[in-house]
């Protein structure tokens, strides 16, 4: 069947709108020039001209009629004759349809416009900004980290590319950060996964890329499409980028290195998370010493060169400074923390130390130690202990595994939930575990199935968020507090004191947590999103992260200050220092249990303490230390 001339018409002018204002424009001014050309032919060819005037030459007509045509002219009046009458009267009609439909195509194109500026959809020229791709509660903690890192640098910008609404993006960040806040974030609409998105935020002028986890369901998916889209976006030059990036799930760790083929500092925050509950539920605090180290308000992690310790052994550098604390060496890309005493500081060798900021070590000469105020007290091997686990989640596995690494063998741990029947699959993997594990399908919301638990009996507890794919993040995190607070006053009734960490997985219900007087508490996304913060500030530090959460290397320990040092009395930090140091460990701080309740002072905890400040400790205080043990 024959398509008709005015079909094939009508088709093309449709797909010559199709084509945008700029092709419009041309179009209406390919029309007009050929306009104007055959109309200067007819004049020149008919010698026309208005009544009484000459007649045009070629020039002169083109430009009568290029002019007419664009509403400069007039029909004519009647001294001329008519066929300059028509001509005229046809280049006005023609000014008319070409000057509306440019007036049009040009505030239609200005419209859209605005609304691309508004939809936040127009590419961004800033450079040595950071990325940040993705929309979820982790834009609010690691924004305001970024801009107290940004501190003393000019006009730094974060550029944020959501799949929300820029205005939405905009109004949640003034009212939750500041108005403040949005003169250095700017905001776009658009796909993380999508590359066309991605070239919107100018990646390949960026200082650093932050791909934050999706809310929803396999959240590890677009976390490793983003990263795809970006390591192989068409548009990129030859300079690596560097990229930060987590994962969830165990089994997506070995695709996300083949994925980000170098240029991605992976953070596992599942095992993080699983491995700091692990640690807290017997290191009540532990959270606030990482929350301290991982804050730019606090101490962070900075690596230094210092010619003068060179030859030195490890053990010296420890009391060089009076203000500043030394974890660890880095030798080219090996990191290692609290190395032997002995190791030798060679040239190029850098320190790692906890450090206010940059600029913030301080030398002192150290005073005299007093060896009568150092003792080396050992506490007996510990005992195999009982857990009980209230909750489950996918995270729930790596959870145990930890337990495995940190409790002593024949060790039991109860896992009690309403949501899942955990029992044929942990009958599946208890040959894999020196503890013994046990399950118990019971609500953790009923106060009466609490209570048949005998929660007293156990030396830990664990309130681990009950996954939920039909709840919202609040939901979860408020069932997590009810049932803390139905806990607290079970052990409180019965005069128990087993120590209890408690995941929240919203930073904004860490407050409610404090009320409810949970020992440890862990915020996953938060903790996850100053990790980021700080190591697209320096991508070394990831290096030290993942030595802290290795249960091979030396970790973090709250050990009680009665196997260090006297209490009672007034001493500095040197001789806790040397007290930890003659054991192969390295002090980094103390907590007070006298202030283990005040968030304002950090429930007790001081890392980089001035060495030089005297503290009298009691036997409840304990000493903050890199150990293997």
């Amino acid at each position: 069947m024959k398509t008709s001339w005015g079909k094939k018409l009508q088709y093309y002018f449709d797909y010559l709108f199709s084509l945008g204002p700029g092709v419009l424009i041309g179009a209406l001014a390919l029309f007009t020039v050929v306009l104007s050309l055959i109309t200067a032919l007819v004049l020149v060819v008919g010698r026309l001209s208005p009544g009484g005037e000459p007649p045009f030459d070629f020039i002169e007509g083109l430009w009568f009629t290029f002019l007419a045509s664009l509403g400069e002219g007039s029909v004519a009046g009647r001294e001329s004759v008519w066929i300059f009458r028509f001509l005229t009267l046809g280049l006005t009609l023609a000014s008319i349809f070409i000057v509306s439909n440019l007036i049009g195509i040009i505030s239609n194109a200005i419209s859209q416009k605005i609304e691309n500026l508004r939809r936040g959809k127009s590419a961004v020229i800033e450079r040595d900004h950071i990325v940040v791709l993705g929309w979820s509660e982790q834009v609010f903690t690691i924004i305001p980290q970024l801009f107290i890192a940004q501190e003393g640098k000019k006009n730094q910008k974060i550029v944020l590319l959501g799949n929300h609404d820029k205005v939405e993006m905009e109004d949640q960040i003034r009212s939750r950060i500041g108005a403040e806040s949005l003169r250095k974030v700017v905001c776009r609409s658009g796909s993380p996964i999508e590359m066309s998105d991605l070239e919107l935020t100018n990646l390949n002028e960026a200082s650093g890329i932050l791909v934050l986890t999706p809310e929803g369901e396999n959240p590890d998916a677009e976390v490793i499409k983003t990263v795809l889209a970006i390591t192989k976006s068409h548009d990129r030059r030859g300079r690596p980028f560097t990229i930060i990036a987590s994962l969830r799930e165990k089994q997506n760790r070995a695709l996300g290195k083949i994925v980000g083929e170098g240029e991605v500092e992976w953070i596992y925050s599942g095992q993080v998370i699983a491995r700091l509950l692990a640690q807290s539920c017997n290191q009540p605090g532990l959270s606030v010493v990482y929350s301290d180290l991982l804050d730019f308000t606090g101490d962070e992690i900075y690596f230094v060169e210092d010619a003068a310790l060179i030859g030195r052994t490890y053990r010296e550098a420890l009391s060089t400074f009076q203000k500043g604390v030394v974890i660890g060496l880095q030798k080219g890309d090996r990191v290692t923390l609290n190395p032997p005493m002995e190791s030798i500081i060679r040239a190029g060798d850098q320190l790692i130390v906890i450090s206010s900021d940059e600029h913030g070590l301080v030398r002192g000469e150290r005073t005299p130690i007093h060896d009568e105020w150092i003792v080396s007290n050992h506490f007996p091997p510990r005992s195999s202990e009982s857990v009980i686990i209230l909750g489950w989640s996918d995270r729930g596995y790596e959870l145990l595994r930890e337990l495995n690494n940190y409790f002593q063998p024949k060790s039991k741990v109860c896992i009690v939930t309403d949501k899942f029947d955990l029992r044929k699959e942990l009958e599946e993997i208890a040959s894999d575990f020196n503890i013994k594990i046990s399950f118990e399908q019971r609500s953790i919301l009923d106060r009466s199935e609490l209570d048949r638990l005998k929660l007293p009996k156990y030396n830990h507890i664990i309130l681990l968020s009950n996954e939920d794919q039909a709840s919202s993040i609040q939901q979860i995190d408020s069932n997590t507090l009810f049932t803390l607070l139905h806990v607290r006053d079970i052990i409180e009734n019965a005069h128990s004191k087993p120590s209890i960490a408690t995941e929240i997985l919203d930073g904004r219900n860490s407050r409610l947590a404090e009320v409810a007087k949970a020992d440890d508490f862990i915020v996953s996304d938060r903790l996850i999103s100053l990790m980021m913060a700080q190591i697209v500030a320096d991508r070394r530090r990831n290096a030290v992260y993942e030595d802290l959460f290795n249960p091979q290397g030396s970790e973090i320990y709250l050990k009680p200050v009665t196997q260090y040092v006297k209490t009672g009395v007034a001493l500095n930090f040197y001789t806790l220092l040397e007290s930890a140091a003659r054991k192969g460990e390295t002090a980094i701080g103390y907590r007070l249990s006298s202030l283990s309740e005040d968030a304002k002072r950090s429930f007790g905890v001081k890392i980089n303490p001035d060495k030089w400040d005297e503290v009298v400790f009691t036997e409840k205080d304990k000493v903050i230390v890199l150990a293997e043990k």
